[in-house]
């Protein structure tokens, strides 16, 4: 099966790491300028998804506090009462926080697409041994907030030639996971493979995939062979958000780039979790599709 084509379709960053408000537009890349007043910008990520041709907005992912988000919406001119659906990439909480928040300010009962294992209790076991956690979602919280849980364990239709992947197959050799994530089972912690991990893809007429991945922990390479394979569209236009190599080896970069080097988009903007040095080389290596993420950016279909 190929998944529909769709049009007119924007994809505005709300929340992620990076504030500039002077970094320079270009065509098909509108940014955020100093004469339309300050965005927030913390270790999160929000991206706005407007499907002009079909009617639909969605937003995937929350942030990290209760402030940036709502602050940034409201810079930004999106409504949080029209946007039809929410996707939870993951259940870890910078990229949560901000949903009840904004659940409140949409003011009526909108579906959260989200795996069951985002709300796993989540530890963080660090190198030195130190723990980080619990980080814990609640989904008695979401739904009296106004969410409507929508599980998925499979590709899901969010609207015609958009989909949310669902759990992504690890198929690389070097797209490894995160070394430090751990879950609560039957009082134990044990490995977290982040399997709630998912992204969204949307097939542009006439261009391609835009594939939008919350922390790509599933790998950025697996996200994109996925997307291709449940769409049905071999052709990649636009790969954006977190990839996930803040703290990955030089080799590991490297490997990455040539893979997405081998598919061919027309476009690269990392954010997030990617990380300055990933980014760097990503600027370098693929200068002509990268483009520099910052809160505010609207890309444009």
């Amino acid at each position: 099966m190929r998944l529909a084509e769709t049009t007119d379709v924007t994809i505005t960053t709300v929340v992620d790491n990076y504030s500039d408000l002077l970094v320079g537009a270009m065509p098909g890349v509108e940014r955020h300028g100093p004469s339309k007043g300050p965005l927030l910008a913390e270790h999160g990520l929000s991206v706005h998804i407007r499907l002009g041709g079909e009617g639909k907005e969605i937003l995937l992912d929350a942030g990290f506090t209760k402030v940036a988000l709502p602050h940034n919406l409201a810079q930004l001119g999106i409504d949080p009462t029209r946007v039809d659906q929410v996707v939870i990439s993951h259940g870890h909480r910078d990229h949560t926080a901000g949903l009840a928040e904004f659940l409140g300010m949409a003011g009526k009962r909108v579906p959260v697409v989200v795996h069951p294992d985002a709300f796993l209790e989540r530890w963080f076991i660090l190198p030195d041994g130190s723990k980080m956690g619990p980080w814990h979602e609640k989904q008695q919280k979401w739904e009296e907030a106004g969410a409507e849980i929508v599980y998925v364990e499979e590709p899901y239709e969010l609207a015609p030639g958009c989909l949310a992947t669902g759990p992504i197959p690890r198929r690389t050799d070097f797209e490894k996971g995160m070394a430090s994530a751990y879950y609560r089972q039957d009082g134990e912690l044990v490995q977290d493979p982040i399997n709630d991990d998912q992204s969204i893809v949307v097939n542009i007429e006439g261009k391609g995939l835009v594939v939008v991945a919350g922390c790509a922990h599933s790998g950025i390479v697996n996200t994109v062979h996925y997307a291709q394979e449940i769409s049905g569209v071999k052709k990649v236009w636009a790969v954006v958000g977190g990839f996930h190599l803040g703290d990955a080896t030089p080799e590991k970069v490297g490997r990455t780039i040539d893979e997405m080097k081998t598919i061919g988009p027309r476009l690269v903007m990392p954010a997030h979790c990617t990380g300055f040095a990933a980014t760097r080389r990503f600027s370098e290596d693929m200068s002509r599709e990268f483009v520099l993420n910052a809160v505010g950016t609207r890309l444009a279909f």
